[in-house]
């Protein structure tokens, strides 16, 4: 009888062990996807190469007397001397430079038509003089072509040496990565509990 008890016992305690779930081995962090790194090179080549096309594209419409195509050259050339930042993912940035070469254009194009009009209006008809001032007009057309001439030439050249920098912030900024994963920590016990593991990279 008594042998009888301690197998059962014995059995009972095996079968107990065997319903309790084994302990998670201890998982090592997912690191985030390493990042796509962005080439200095190729910043540099597409804002040169944008900006020459939109040069070369609004030529060969004036050329053609296409309008369309102007546009769009003139577009291009605001555009692209940003084109390097926006590849490295300074969307901000290139926007807020192509407005401002849109802005300093327009202050350019003002400026051209106050002194065209300037030389108009003083040209002389019938043989006479010209029929009104053009002082004042012939001034401000020359403070507003060369304010928005050297805002627009100094916003393409900055964008233009600055794109390779901006890769190198892109690459920077990459490769700061953080990664939380699921693991299995030892407590002052010895027993195994759950517990988050965090790891970075600077």
């Amino acid at each position: 009888m008594r042998n009888a008890v301690i197998a059962a016992a014995l059995l009972l305690s095996a079968a107990t062990a065997a319903a309790q779930p084994a302990m998670t081995a201890p998982q090592e962090p997912t690191q985030a996807p390493v990042p796509e790194l962005k080439s200095e090179s190729n910043a540099t080549l597409l804002a040169i190469g944008a900006t020459l096309g939109g040069v070369a594209l609004a030529a060969a419409g004036g050329q053609h007397g296409e309008g369309s195509v102007v546009f769009g050259g003139v577009a291009l050339m605001l555009i692209g001397p940003s084109a390097g930042h926006f590849y490295a993912g300074e969307n901000g940035h290139g926007a807020k430079m192509t407005l401002l070469r849109t802005g300093a254009a327009l202050v350019l194009g003002v400026g051209v038509m106050e002194q065209t009009m300037a030389a108009d209006c003083a040209a002389p008809v019938d043989g006479g003089s010209g029929g009104c001032g053009t002082g004042d007009s012939r001034d401000n057309g020359k403070k507003l072509m060369w304010i928005g001439g050297a805002t627009l030439i100094g916003a393409t050249l900055y964008d233009l040496w600055d794109a390779h920098n901006a890769a190198d912030r892109a690459n920077a900024k990459a490769a700061r990565t953080w990664s939380v994963a699921p693991s299995m920590m030892a407590g002052a016990s010895g027993t195994m509990a759950p517990a988050l593991t965090v790891a970075g990279s600077f």
